[in-house]
């Protein structure tokens, strides 16, 4: 299947060109971005709205706002009561989501052609006629606090919550995106509507169409639910400066575990045109399969590790590169060295070519197929423009087709001359 996939991936690059991804777009009277590809006999659409806000523009008083927004959206609009959101959708043989991060929360509705109106619908009430019923909204208190309290379950979240911290010092990136219990508690109506109309803004949404449906009704259907306006301006984005380490940090959790967890990391790039192709081709080089150089060497060679991933983390104003690996215990140290010394190999040896192009071909692949389907497609738009990058979306083949081994060697020794943050968590005994 594999080789068949490789064969097709050929074919479909000769046959077609290297953008294959061709979209129209145009903006409504408001500023909503409305972007639209047409995937021919499907008989579905996904329709996608991604906002640009996230816990980035969270203050500490209200750190879990855009989390617990994106909860109360679904509880009461204009049309519709609580919770008969989930069940129209349904009822119209759709599927919905929604996710919040730290730069960007986004809405989706997958739905057969026929029914697609009331995706637009559906979400145009969500994300400009939500009520925040005050019932509704004490309701979904203990339901977000609970899934707060279940991080703790989780045996490296002190690392990562951590390596935060160090990463965006000062920063609202430091702050968990889900938020505090007594922030939770603090939230009313008032809070919410106030973030809602600063940040749930025409200004801030691009709307992602993608599917088996005709362009001149997807863009009426856009002007008809999307056009809405806002009494105010929209919200100021909170901005920041690359971070840097000032010097190496390393901390270790005992805990009741029977393994070792463990990260290196580095500060890196923020998401950039310049360095995501080489970032993307390297995170692939290193942990892309079983047969990546790290899973080879630390997993299959020589036993070291249990697990193991490298890759890169990147945000709007910030990026970390790292490997993160379990491994009985004893063996960390003997890992860590390993690890520091394939990177140290492949600055100074180079990548060889044969593992740069099955790196380049899986990753080609790999966004052609995903791109078969209308809601990953729809993804890949709302995440590219969101974040201010259409050529990642657009022209993505043809970027990694020109990204060259001195590229990937550039930006792994721009990262590497940075300091570290290495985060154990060990067993207590």
């Amino acid at each position: 299947m594999k080789f068949f996939k490789i064969l097709m991936l050929g074919f479909i690059i000769n046959f077609l060109g290297v953008n294959l991804f061709a979209s129209e777009e145009f903006k409504l009277s408001n500023d909503v971005k409305v972007v639209y590809n047409n995937i021919p006999n499907i008989k579905i659409t996904s329709v996608q709205l991604w906002m640009n806000t996230g816990s980035r523009n969270e203050t500490k008083d209200i750190n879990g706002i855009s989390h617990f927004l994106e909860h109360m959206v679904f509880k009461g609009t204009k049309s519709f009561k609580p919770d008969e959101i989930d069940s129209i959708v349904e009822a119209n043989g759709g599927q919905m989501n929604a996710a919040t991060s730290k730069d960007y929360t986004f809405y989706y509705i997958t739905i057969p052609t026929e029914n697609v109106e009331v995706a637009f619908k559906v979400i145009s009430e969500m994300v400009f006629d939500a009520l925040f019923l005050d019932d509704e909204i004490e309701k979904e208190k203990p339901v977000v606090i609970e899934e707060i309290k279940r991080r703790y379950d989780d045996p490296t979240y002190d690392m990562w919550t951590t390596l935060a911290e160090k990463m965006h010092q000062g920063t609202s990136y430091s702050m968990e995106i889900i938020g505090t219990e007594d922030n939770v508690r603090s939230f009313n109506h008032q809070k919410l509507m106030d973030y809602y109309k600063k940040y749930y803004h025409p200004h801030n949404m691009t709307l992602a169409i993608v599917g088996d449906i005709d362009k001149s009704k997807a863009f009426a259907l856009a002007e008809k639910y999307f056009s809405k306006k806002r009494d105010i301006p929209y919200g100021e984005h909170i901005v920041f400066e690359q971070m840097t380490l000032p010097e190496p940090v390393e901390k270790f959790f005992k805990k009741d575990v029977n393994q070792v967890y463990g990260l290196i990391a580095y500060p890196a790039p923020k998401i950039n045109e310049k360095d995501i192709y080489a970032l993307d081709l390297l995170e692939e080089i290193l942990s892309g399969g079983e047969m990546s150089i790290l899973n080879k060497t630390l997993k299959n060679e020589k036993g070291l590790v249990n697990s193991v991933f490298g890759g890169y983390s990147g945000l709007k104003y910030g990026g970390t590169f790292l490997v993160f690996y379990t491994c009985e215990p004893g063996k960390d140290t003997k890992v860590d060295r390993e690890i520091m010394s394939i990177f140290s190999n492949i600055l100074n040896n180079g990548i060889p070519k044969t593992e740069l192009e099955s790196a380049r071909n899986r990753l080609k692949s790999t966004i052609i197929f995903r791109r078969e389907k209308a809601s990953a497609e729809a993804e890949d738009i709302g995440y590219s423009y969101t974040l201010g990058m259409e050529n990642y979306y657009k022209n993505f083949i043809e970027n990694i087709n020109k990204t060259t081994d001195e590229d990937i060697l550039r930006v792994l020794k721009e990262i590497l001359t940075n300091n570290s943050v290495v985060i154990k968590t060990i067993p207590k005994k």
